[in-house]
């Protein structure tokens, strides 16, 4: 499982996603972020369509064959997906170019001005808080409830794994909709508002949620999953785009290579934090989850910060300015 789940899939969604976000970045300029919020919508989708059909498998045909299944599918995927990609812009250097000067480059964050060091910060603590929502929403709906974990397939609790369906389709819409707000008002503006209802999803619903004593309607809780899934939809497709603001189209690959070699090492740490934040919580049912969903909202303040930053310090305080 380590080897499959851990090593292999990190190091071939790695080698998928990177080409991919630099042939996207290489054929569009100014509709480049609808076209990047579209790209996105296919992850969006399979948050929708995997969940319910290994839930649906798993009954049927027990673990092993119903990953199998998944592979097979991703498989033909993948192979169509790549047989699709093509780049338009030769490497600056031309047939010289060596496999060294694709690799990250710790001197793109030495610009002079902090821009790409700031702007990987604000990536790297957007990703800490996207994924502990998206990881624990199952189980803190499963807690809240006070249902059984075994009950999670087809019993009382499957709902639960539902939510995931349900933030992802939400998610579909949000990173169509945040691309094309991107090329309207500019990607940085875009992304900041972003970030800020991200925040205010996490702090004013879930956390709201988490601390109000025994509430039995899940509405509050069902309006964090919507309104969540929508507005972090930009923390997937704008992040690449606010990238592509700090460079020319022929280094966009190696940008995006050297933020998110960063912020790869700085994500493992966020599900053994909220992990960790469960554990010492001394309470137990929805009441635990309050420190996760704390440090998940406070990454997103970070987050917002660094990029309101950025901005400022590249543009000035005119908001008026598309960038």
């Amino acid at each position: 499982i380590i080897l499959s789940f851990s090593i292999l899939t990190g190091i071939g969604s790695s080698l998928l996603l990177t080409p991919s976000m630099g042939c996207v970045a290489h054929w569009f300029m100014k509709r480049r972020g609808l076209a990047t919020g579209i790209a996105f919508i296919g992850g969006g989708f399979g948050g929708v369509l995997f969940p319910l059909m290994i839930q649906s498998l798993l009954p049927q045909i027990g673990w092993g064959w119903s990953i199998r299944i998944l592979g097979f599918v991703l498989l033909i995927l993948c192979a169509i997906s790549i047989a699709f990609c093509r780049s338009r812009v030769p490497p600056r250097k031309g047939a010289a170019t060596t496999w060294r000067e694709t690799l990250p480059d710790p001197r793109i964050f030495k610009d002079g001005t902090g821009a790409m060091a700031a702007t990987s910060a604000g990536v790297l603590l957007t990703d800490l808080a996207y994924f502990i929502p998206i990881t624990y929403a199952p189980s803190y709906y499963i807690d809240r409830q006070r249902l059984s974990h075994e009950e999670s397939l087809t019993g009382s609790a499957a709902f639960a794994y539902q939510l995931l369906a349900i933030l992802n389709a939400a998610s579909c819409v949000g990173r169509y909709v945040a691309g094309d707000m991107a090329d309207r008002f500019g990607r940085y503006n875009t992304m900041i508002v972003s970030l800020f209802l991200c925040t205010i999803s996490v702090l004013c619903f879930w956390l709201l949620d988490i601390l109000l004593p025994d509430r039995d309607n899940s509405g509050l809780l069902i309006a964090f999953v919507l309104l969540f899934g929508f507005v972090s939809g930009s923390n997937v497709s704008l992040t690449p785009i606010c990238l592509g603001q700090l460079c020319e189209t022929q280094d966009y690959g190696r940008y995006y290579a050297s933020c998110f070699t960063v912020v790869s090492f700085g994500v493992l740490a966020s599900i053994p934090i909220a992990g960790s934040l469960l554990d010492v919580v001394e309470v137990t049912g929805k009441e635990k989850y309050w420190g996760a969903a704390l440090f998940a909202g406070l990454c997103y303040v970070a987050s917002f910060l660094c990029f309101a930053w950025v901005r400022i310090r590249v543009k000035g305080w005119d908001w008026r300015i598309k960038w």
